[in-house]
C-alpha cells in the first residue's frame, strides 16, 4: 500500500560534519558506498538509517554533503509514497556531487507538485445559497449547465491560483497558470469553442492589425536596435469585428465595453489563443473590451495579425464553461474560486488535483555525477528537472507528467530563437543523459538539451535515448520533444507521439537523431516539420538516420524542414510513411539524403530557392542568417559578428573533407564589404551571386540518392525561380531513385521496416544491390525503440 505524507514546510538543517552513525552503512573503505534512507514517515534528527529515515530528500543530501566522490558515491534510497513538493530540491557544487537519488527498489515514489483537491470539499454550484458574495461570478455560469457545475474555494485552504501570463512563440517564457488534473488528465481551461473547433475568418474579421513585436527585433529595425522586451508588451494588440452573429451574441460579455467591471456580467481575464499572423506557431493576446462587434486586445501578437492565419480560441471564459472536462479559475479580487464542470457531472470518486507548484522539483547545478532514478515527478507550472553546468549527470527512469513548460532542461538558450542572430547556448556542462524515461502530458517540450560550444565545436555530448515521450507542445509551439541546441549532442532510440507540433528542433552542428520512431506529430500545425532546422548556413553535420517517421501531420508539413539556409544535413536509411512531403530544401547547400524509403508520401520532397520572384536582394531574414553566417565563419578578433582566426581554423580543418569548398563559401557582398542589396554589372554579378556554387545563396552540392519510393510522388520542384531549381544547380540530383506502387513490389514488410534479402528486385537496381539490402535490414529496425 502506498503510504501517503506531507513534507514539512521547513527544512531541518544539519550540522555539516554528522557522526558516522548518522549514515546507514558507513564506509569500511574509501570506496565504500554512502547509502541514507528517506521516508514519509522518517523523522526530524533521524540517523538515516532505513530503521530510522530521514523525512525530507534535503535532510538525506545534507547528510551527505562532502562525504561523497567518485570513488565513494552516496545513495538516497527513498521510500515509496507521495511526497508533497513546495519546494525545490537543490543540488550544487563539488559538495552534492556523486550521488543517486532513486526510488527504493519496487516501491513507487511520487514527488507531487499538485495539490489534491477533495471531493468532499467541492459544492455543487445549484446547492450554493443565493447572493453569497465568494460566489459572485456564479452569474455567469448559462443556466443549461449550472447544475453539472461544481465550486472549490481555493482561498480557503490557502491553494496557489496563479495567474495566465504573456506566452507563446518567441516571447520569453514564463510559469503557465495551474491545471486541473482528474484521473491524470489534464482537464481544459474554460473555451469557446469547444473540441478541435477554433475561430477563424467566417467567424470574425481583423478590423486593426498593428505591427508584430517581430517588426522590432534588430533584424527588422532600420537602426539594427530590439526594442526592449517591456516596450514590446505595451504595444498594441490587434482588434476584431465579429461577422458570425451567433458570435456578436455569445461574445458581448467577453469584457465589459470599456473601463472596468466587477465580476458578475464580464469576465475578467479572458484571452484569444491560437494563430494570428502564421500558421506554423501559437501566441496569445488578452481580450481587453467588446462593444457590439468589436473586440479588442491587450498585448501585441509576434506577427501582425491577418484573416488569413486566423484560428484561436477564446479561453480562460466562464461564461464558456459549457463541455465537460472544462473548469476556470475566478481570480477577481483575490476571490481564488474554481469552477468545474467534471466528466459524467459529478466529482464522486475521482482523484482531482490542481498544479500548485511553479519551479523545477530538482536543479542540479555546477554537480558531477549526480543520478535521478526512478521517481515519478507530477505536476508543476514550470520545468520538472533543470541542470545548469552540470557533468556526467544522468535521468533515468523518471515519469514526468503535467509539466507545463519542459520536463527537462539542460542548459539554457538565448530567446527569440528565430529572431537573434548572435544566438547562444550557455551553461549545458558536459556528458549529461536523459534515459528509460517517459515524459508526457507536457504543456512545453521532453528534453532540452544545450551543450557545447559553437565557436571552437567543442562537444556537448549530451544523450537522450530510451524514452517515450508523448502529448507534448500542449501549451506552445516549438517546443519539441528533443531540443539539440550547440554541438555533438545525441538524441536516439526513442518513441515519441502523438503531438501538434515538431517533435525535434535542430540549433547546432554535428547532432544524431537516429533509431526513433516519430508518429502522429504536427498534427495541428502547417508549415512545419517533424525535424526542423534551419536560419543558419552553418549548421553542419547534424545526422538524421534509421528513424521511421509515421503519419506527419495535415497538409503543408514534411518530416525533414531544412528551413531558410539550412545546409550540410545528413539524411539516410529513413522510412518515411504517411506525410505530404518527405523533405524540404529551402535554399540552402550542401544537404545529402540518400538510402531513404517514402510510402504513401504525396511528394518525396520540394524545393525553394532565392531566386524565386526574381531573385530579391537582400535575401529573406538576411540579416539573420548573414550575421549567423559571419558568427562561425568570418575571421575577426571574434567580437561582433566574427569568430577568432583559430576558431575559424578548427571549423575547416573539421569539416574539410566532408565539405572540401567550405574555404570557398562566401556571403555574397561588394569590394567594401557591403551585403549585396543588387545585382550589378562590375559587382554584385548575376554569376557571383546567383551561380556560383561557393555562394551560400546558390543551392549547391544538395543530393537526393537511392530512394525507394512506394505509392509515392516524385520531387516537387519549384515553379517560381524562372525554370531554376535543384536540379539545375545539381544535375545530379535526384538520382538512382526507384518507384512501385505497392510494397509488395520491393518485397517490403511495412510492419518491420525489412526487405525479403532474397526476393526484393533490389539485388540487382543500378545503385542498389545486395549489399545495399544486408545494410538496411541489419541498421535499420523497428523494435526496441523506446522505453525498456
Amino acid at each position: 500500500m502506498v503510504r501517503r505524507s506531507r513534507i514539512r514546510s521547513v527544512m531541518v538543517i544539519l550540522v555539516a560534519a554528522l557522526p558516522a552513525t548518522a549514515v546507514a552503512q558507513a564506509p569500511a573503505a574509501a570506496d565504500a558506498p554512502l547509502t541514507v534512507y528517506v521516508s514519509p514517515d522518517g523523522r526530524d534528527g533521524a540517523r538515516g538509517t532505513k530503521q530510522d529515515p530521514f523525512a525530507t530528500v534535503e535532510q538525506a543530501r545534507d547528510a551527505l554533503a562532502g562525504r561523497t566522490s567518485a570513488r565513494s558515491p552516496g545513495f538516497v534510497r527513498i521510500r515509496g509514497g507521495v511526497y508533497r513538493t513546495s519546494r525545490t530540491v537543490q543540488l550544487s557544487g563539488e559538495r552534492n556531487s556523486y550521488v543517486t537519488y532513486a526510488a527504493y527498489p519496487g516501491e513507487r515514489v511520487e514527488f507531487a507538485g499538485v495539490t489534491t483537491l477533495s471531493p468532499e470539499k467541492f459544492r455543487r454550484l445549484s446547492d450554493l445559497p443565493a447572493g453569497e458574495a465568494k460566489w459572485s461570478s456564479r452569474s455567469r455560469v448559462r443556466d443549461s449547465v449550472s447544475g453539472n457545475v461544481y465550486v472549490y474555494d481555493l482561498a480557503a485552504e490557502g491553494i496557489p491560483a496563479g495567474r495566465l501570463n504573456k506566452n507563446g512563440f518567441n516571447w520569453k517564457p514564463q510559469p503557465y497558470a495551474p491545471e486541473l488534473i482528474t484521473d491524470d488528465v489534464a482537464q481544459t481551461l474554460a473555451q469557446y469553442p469547444n473540441g478541435g473547433e477554433k475561430l477563424d475568418r467566417a467567424d470574425l474579421t481583423v478590423k486593426e492589425a498593428p505591427k508584430g513585436a517581430r517588426d522590432y527585433f534588430s533584424d527588422k529595425t532600420a537602426d539594427g536596435a530590439t526594442m526592449p522586451y517591456e516596450d514590446m508588451l505595451k504595444l498594441p494588440g490587434p482588434a476584431y469585428t465579429a461577422l458570425d452573429p451567433a458570435l456578436k451574441e455569445r461574445s458581448a460579455t467577453w469584457a465589459p465595453p470599456g473601463g472596468t467591471a466587477d465580476n458578475t456580467t464580464y469576465e475578467t481575464d479572458g484571452w484569444l489563443s491560437g494563430h494570428f499572423g502564421n500558421n506554423y506557431a501559437n501566441d496569445r493576446v488578452r481580450i481587453d473590451s467588446v462593444n457590439g462587434d468589436e473586440l479588442r486586445t491587450r498585448y501585441p501578437t509576434m506577427y501582425a495579425a491577418t484573416d488569413k492565419w486566423t484560428s484561436f480560441v477564446a479561453q480562460n471564459v466562464l461564461s464558456e464553461l459549457d463541455a465537460e472536462g472544462e473548469y476556470y479559475i475566478d481570480r477577481w479580487n483575490g476571490g481564488d474560486t474554481l469552477y468545474y464542470y467534471p466528466p459524467g457531472g459529478t466529482v464522486e470518486g475521482k482523484r482531482i488535483s490542481l498544479t500548485s507548484f511553479d519551479a523545477p522539483f530538482f536543479t542540479l547545478e555546477n554537480v558531477k555525477g549526480v543520478t535521478l532514478k526512478g521517481l515519478r515527478l507530477n505536476g508543476t507550472t514550470g520545468t520538472g528537472v533543470r541542470l545548469l553546468d552540470a557533468e556526467s549527470c544522468t535521468i533515468d527512469g523518471l515519469e514526468i507528467l503535467n509539466v507545463s513548460m519542459d520536463a527537462v532542461a539542460i542548459g539554457e538558450a538565448n530567446d527569440a530563437i528565430t529572431a537573434i542572430a548572435e544566438y547562444r547556448t550557455s551553461r549545458g556542462g558536459h556528458r549529461n543523459r536523459v534515459v528509460n524515461s517517459t515524459l508526457h502530458d507536457l504543456g512545453g517540450g521532453g528534453v532540452f538539451t544545450a551543450g557545447g560550444d559553437r565557436d571552437s565545436l567543442e562537444r556537448g555530448d549530451h544523450v537522450v535515448e530510451h524514452n517515450e515521450i508523448y502529448d507534448f507542445s500542449k501549451l506552445a509551439t516549438y517546443t519539441p520533444a528533443g531540443y539539440l541546441y550547440g554541438v555533438g549532442n545525441t538524441f536516439r532510440y526513442n518513441n515519441v507521439h502523438d503531438a501538434p507540433h515538431m517533435a525535434i528542433q535542430i540549433m547546432g552542428n554535428d547532432m544524431e537523431v537516429s533509431h526513433n520512431r516519430f508518429e502522429n506529430l504536427v498534427t495541428h500545425a502547417s508549415d512545419q516539420g517533424v525535424i526542423y532546422a534551419g536560419r543558419d548556413y552553418t549548421y553542419l553535420n547534424n545526422v538524421i538516420a534509421y528513424n521511421l517517421f509515421r503519419n506527419v501531420g495535415p497538409k503543408g508539413n514534411q518530416a525533414v524542414y531544412m528551413d531558410d539556409g539550412m545546409s550540410g544535413m545528413v539524411i539516410h536509411h529513413n522510412f518515411f510513411d504517411g506525410a505530404q512531403h518527405g523533405l524540404f530544401y529551402q535554399s540552402g547547400h550542401s544537404n545529402v539524403a540518400s538510402d531513404n524509403v517514402f510510402k504513401d508520401v504525396t511528394y518525396v520532397g520540394h524545393d525553394k530557392l532565392y531566386h524565386e520572384s526574381g531573385g530579391r536582394l537582400p535575401v529573406p531574414n538576411s540579416k539573420v542568417v548573414v550575421e549567423r553566417f559571419n558568427d562561425m565563419l568570418k575571421a575577426g578578433d571574434g567580437t561582433g559578428f566574427t569568430n577568432t582566426r583559430e576558431n575559424v581554423e578548427k571549423w575547416y580543418r573539421h569539416y574539410g573533407r566532408q565539405y572540401p569548398n567550405i574555404r570557398s563559401w562566401y556571403v555574397p557582398a561588394d569590394s567594401s564589404g557591403r551585403i549585396c542589396t543588387a545585382v550589378g554589372t562590375t559587382e554584385c554579378t548575376e554569376a557571383y551571386v546567383w551561380h556560383d556554387p561557393d555562394s551560400v545563396y546558390v543551392p549547391s552540392h544538395n543530393v537526393l540518392t537511392r530512394s525507394v519510393s512506394i505509392a509515392s510522388g516524385g520531387f516537387a520542384y519549384t515553379d517560381d525561380a524562372g525554370g531554376l531549381s535543384n536540379k539545375t544547380f545539381n544535375p545530379d540530383f535526384d538520382s538512382y531513385n526507384v518507384r512501385k506502387d505497392t510494397a509488395a513490389g520491393f518485397a517490403f514488410d511495412p510492419a518491420t521496416g525489412k526487405f525479403d534479402a532474397a526476393a526484393t528486385p533490389l539485388n540487382s537496381t543500378d545503385g542498389f544491390g545486395r549489399g545495399w539490402v544486408r545494410e538496411w535490414n541489419a541498421r535499420f529496425t523497428l523494435e526496441g525503440i523506446g522505453p525498456h
